[in-house]
């Protein structure tokens, strides 16, 4: 069964926070005192975290694990960073009625070009996966995470198994959000930081195009892991999402 924790129920709507690649639900402890007053879920998809015993299927495998395992009869706000994106996307797809609503970040929308990669980019993450004095300087350097967190980077980052992420790899570089997604009509809202990639950044323009009820917001100053790095721009921005969307289909979207 996937790996997941929640907070004390209140009547406030709950949310479920997905995480990336080679991350598990710890990358949201600045998120958890900030929404104290909702029900808080937090889940470890398969391949990561507690969940690494599960093997990684597919998007499409995560999602109706989630739904049924971790949301069951409930509706939920769903946040996602990076591959925890894309299976919020396909929750809302799948199961729109247990989404209230998607905040989803760093995601790409149409199809990349760089699959012959592939091989090099998995084999450079292999090659690096137990060395610790490098995870501790990319933890401190590239994810600019304070110290008492970087045991948790290193230990969930070598969580990763090369079977793992170039199974995500794959289906990534090729994931494309079609027409199929359309019938979400829920408020979604698609981020990027100003410092993203050009692909992440287009999905910001493209996804509402495609998505009735959606939006994009550039985070200015950001860059793909900007919910630890800027964690106060982050629970400001998801509050008034959340604060701004109840339980209901909107007829327009908002900034």
């Amino acid at each position: 069964m996937i790996a997941y924790s929640e907070s004390t129920f209140t009547e406030a709507e709950p949310i479920l926070f997905i995480h990336g690649l080679g991350a598990s639900s710890w990358i949201w402890w600045q998120q958890e005192y900030a929404f104290s007053d909702h029900q808080l879920i937090m889940v470890d998809l398969p391949g990561h975290g507690k969940s690494a015993a599960i093997p990684w299927v597919s998007l499409a495998d995560s999602a109706e694990q989630i739904a049924h395992q971790v949301i069951k009869d409930r509706a939920v706000h769903i946040v996602g960073l990076s591959l925890g994106g894309h299976v919020a996307l396909e929750l809302a797809k799948r199961f729109p009625e247990k989404v209230l609503s998607l905040f989803i970040s760093g995601i790409t929308v149409q199809p990349l070009r760089y699959g012959f990669l592939l091989k090099l980019q998995s084999c450079a993450v292999q090659r690096n996966i137990h060395n610790t004095s490098h995870l501790k300087k990319m933890a401190r350097e590239r994810y600019l995470l304070p110290p008492q967190k970087i045991p948790d980077f290193i230990s969930n980052y070598q969580l990763l198994t090369r079977e793992t992420y170039e199974a995500i790899f794959k289906e990534i570089i090729r994931f494309r959000l079609d027409a199929s997604y359309s019938s979400f009509c829920k408020p979604a809202l698609f981020a990027a930081g100003e410092y993203e990639s050009r692909a992440i950044i287009a999905s910001t323009k493209m996804a509402p195009v495609v998505m009735p009820n959606a939006v994009g917001m550039l985070i200015p100053g950001a860059r793909h892991d900007w919910p630890i790095q800027q964690a106060t721009e982050f629970n400001r921005l998801l509050r008034k999402w959340i604060t701004n969307n109840p339980n209901e289909e909107k007829n327009s979207p908002r900034e």
